[in-house]
């Protein structure tokens, strides 16, 4: 007793190892050994217990291998494991399952598959401990196949809730064809004794949620009789997944949970994919009753900055970020990704820079985001900068796609092609990135040609949009009529892109046609009614304007907003005819104002700018204002008259028409270039709306006046500004 109670007083103060010599008389026998040895595994002092292993050489036993084994597991030292492995008595090695299950775990943990296979292969009376490692480590090293073949060569009356478990997750993982048969054949032949596991119910949600089968896993889900915060998280995840996000509200807020890390970040994640008015303030009340302690958990932290920022809360999510201690690559991630959704790319390029000052090197996913950011700002010089700084990452298909993209959108459409060309098997998001960003440039003939290269069973419904619109924008109607006669399925989207491009072309009869042929056998679509209103407001066709919005308006009452942008352009027409009164009665019976603000990026001496309309925050405010009035001025002395028609709201007091066009966005940005010394010979710009056709008319004298290339993306495509007075879309924007 006194002996026990020096061992024991001493492993807890970490004595043990440095004790005198003498004391390791102590263990007199193999028990006291073993005894020590499990105490210590208990604790985590995995390297004492190795230590013990070495010391004690004549008091080893089965055991004393077995323990010394799941110490060199835990701490993935391989060669310590190897070399137990071959201190183990051949006698050991061929009868004690025990050992035999402690070294599949041990090559298991770590992936030396082949080996654990070798041990396994020797058993000839194979266990259910032996066969629950074997599954395990297939699992573990993503081997599922391997799990769910060797599930089928269990004996029957071996397999246990374990066992069934395993199975499970296995099938979870995989989820083709063949698992998921597996998985519901022994759901349906499952004894009804194992249903009393709670732990085997929840993995059967989680896989039935996987396979799609929300009904079945609602199913157990009810018939379960001792759920736990866990049931709940499984069951809300596999709502989320298969998109039905409302229902994992309703399962929330019908449950007085007590809320864990686990389920704060579920919550979270559930609210940021839903992003209406209900999970918006259901994400505000959580986070104030949240308890502090969790903002200690960077995890949670991560998400509940996803949740705010698609919810547009930026600065909160900014706030919150600033908490963190030590920010992960993962929050940095996430902060970075809000900013680019949240049409703020330029706060990515200064997170970047701060992450580079902190020392932290990105990844793939950080990288997407950044590639991201810099095609949203279309800057040429911040996309050849950043590309420069990421060269260092493996370019795999995923990179490639997203710089094909970002050079289409920068306007450099040969180095996207020459990235496209260096890619030997291309797939659906490839070919996809490659015609639309001709179609950006105006190039829409060779957009048909990478369209008639790609395998007719990699397109669908984005190449087919993408093609369609590289044609509508470019004024190709006849080429878009075959390619969308020759669509084998049409979708919603499509037909909408079809109705899009006829009305563009002025060709309403044909945009109307398609319209009521898609009618017969489905709901209206308030979009197609949208592209075909754009198009009227366009050709200034005030009756068919007008006959839209009535229909618009009868057709979608609760869409509020997109009646909104229906009345300006119906204002518009008005406008565009010179009917001011009634553009402004149109405009007075707007419904709310929630109208996008138009933003406009610019680069000067490496710095991105971001303008929105009649911004003034800018130092050099004054001077930018001051190069508009004498811009203006020029465009007058050449015969420029502004077009009112493009104003989208009533005039406020001291404005006039001319003040109101010259603040928008673009403008304001070419106003900055152009007050650089020397002036550059070349400007470009991105919007993130359309450019307005004021603005497009206005640019195309200034680069002629200015003798200045201006480059400008906007929403659907870019315009090259020429110094002749020419645009490169000819007018088809």
């Amino acid at each position: 007793m006194i002996l026990n109670n020096i061992r024991l007083c001493l492993i807890r103060y970490r004595y043990l190892l440095s004790i005198d010599r003498k004391y390791l008389k102590i263990f007199s026998t193999p028990i006291q050994l073993n005894l020590t040895m499990k105490n210590l595994i208990i604790s985590r002092k995995y390297k004492e217990v190795l230590d013990l292993f070495d010391q004690q050489i004549s008091l080893r036993t089965d055991i004393t291998f077995n323990l010394a084994l799941k110490a060199a597991t835990k701490l993935l030292n391989c060669n310590r494991g190897i070399h137990i492995h071959q201190q183990v008595p051949s006698e050991l090695l061929l009868e004690n399952s025990f050992i035999q299950t402690s070294l599949i775990n041990f090559y298991m943990e770590c992936h030396l598959i082949d080996d654990a296979n070798r041990i396994f292969s020797t058993i000839k009376k194979k266990n259910i401990f032996l066969y629950t490692a074997m599954l395990k480590g297939y699992i573990n090293n993503n081997l599922t196949e391997k799990a769910i073949e060797l599930f089928e060569e269990i004996p029957k009356d071996e397999v246990d809730e374990i066992i069934i478990t395993l199975l499970f997750n296995a099938c979870t993982k995989l989820s083709n064809d063949y698992s998921i048969k597996i998985g519901k054949d022994v759901l349906n032949q499952l004894p009804k004794s194992f249903l009393r596991d709670q732990q085997l119910i929840d993995t059967i949600i989680q896989m039935l949620m996987k396979f799609g089968d929300v009904k079945d896993a609602e199913f157990y889900f009810e018939k379960s009789p001792n759920k736990t915060i866990i049931t709940y998280a499984v069951m809300m995840q596999g709502y989320a997944k298969n998109n039905f996000f409302e229902k994992a509200l309703d399962l929330f807020e019908e449950n007085s949970l007590k809320l864990d890390a686990i389920m704060y970040i579920i919550i979270y994640n559930i609210c940021a994919s839903l992003s209406n008015q209900r999970s918006i303030q259901l994400g505000k009340t959580i986070i104030d009753k949240m308890p502090k302690e969790f903002l200690n958990d960077t995890n949670v932290v991560t998400s509940l900055m996803h949740m705010l920022m698609n919810f547009g809360q930026v600065e909160k999510a900014e706030s919150f970020f600033k908490q963190i201690k030590n920010p992960t690559l993962y929050a940095y991630g996430v902060l970075m990704n809000g900013y680019k959704n949240n049409d703020q790319p330029e706060k990515c390029l200064l997170l970047f820079e701060e992450m580079k000052k902190q020392n932290i090197i990105i990844d793939e996913p950080t990288a997407l985001a950044l590639i991201g950011a810099c095609s949203q700002i279309g800057i040429h010089s911040i996309s050849q900068n950043i590309a420069q700084q990421i060269s260092h990452l493996k370019v795999n298909l995923r990179l490639k796609t997203s710089l094909i993209n970002m050079w289409s959108k920068s306007g450099d459409i040969h180095r996207a092609k020459e990235i496209f060309q260096s890619i030997h098997q291309g797939d659906t998001l490839v070919y996809g990135s490659m015609i639309n960003g001709y179609g950006l440039n105006g190039m829409s003939y060779e957009a048909i040609d990478i369209y008639e290269q790609m395998p007719e069973n990699m397109k669908n419904e984005m190449t087919h949009i993408c093609i369609l619109n590289a044609c509508s924008h470019s004024g190709l109607v006849n080429q878009a009529q075959i390619i969308f006669n020759k669509i084998p399925i049409k979708t919603t989207n499509i037909i909408t892109t079809m109705v899009d491009c006829y009305s563009r072309m002025g060709l309403f009869d044909e945009a109307q046609e398609i319209i009521m042929n898609y009618e017969k056998s489905n709901p209206p679509y308030l979009i197609m009614y949208m592209a075909m209103l754009s198009g009227a407001r366009n050709h200034r066709q005030i009756d068919l304007s007008k006959k839209l919005y009535e229909q618009m308006k009868n057709l979608f009452p609760n869409q509020k907003s997109d009646l909104i942008a229906a009345s300006i352009l119906l204002s518009n027409t008005y406008s565009s005819l010179g009917e001011d009164q009634q553009a402004k009665q149109v405009r007075i019976k707007q419904i709310g104002k929630n109208i996008k603000i138009g933003l406009s990026w610019t680069e000067v001496n490496g710095e991105v700018m971001c303008f929105k309309a009649h911004d003034r925050s800018h130092p050099q405010s004054n001077e930018i204002y001051a190069e508009l009035e004498h811009l203006s001025n020029q465009l007058k002395e050449n015969g420029y008259e502004y077009d009112s028609s493009w104003i989208t709201r009533p005039l406020k007091h001291g404005e006039t028409y001319e003040s109101v066009l010259c603040g928008h966005s673009e403008k304001l940005a070419i106003a900055f270039d152009l007050i650089q010394k020397p002036q550059p010979s070349l400007i470009q710009i991105t919007k993130n709306l359309r450019i307005c056709g004021d603005c497009h008319r206005a640019t195309k004298m200034i680069a002629k006046i200015r003798q200045c290339t201006i480059i400008v993306r906007d929403a659907n495509r870019i315009h090259h500004f020429h110094t002749n007075g020419q645009c490169s879309c000819q007018d088809y924007f």
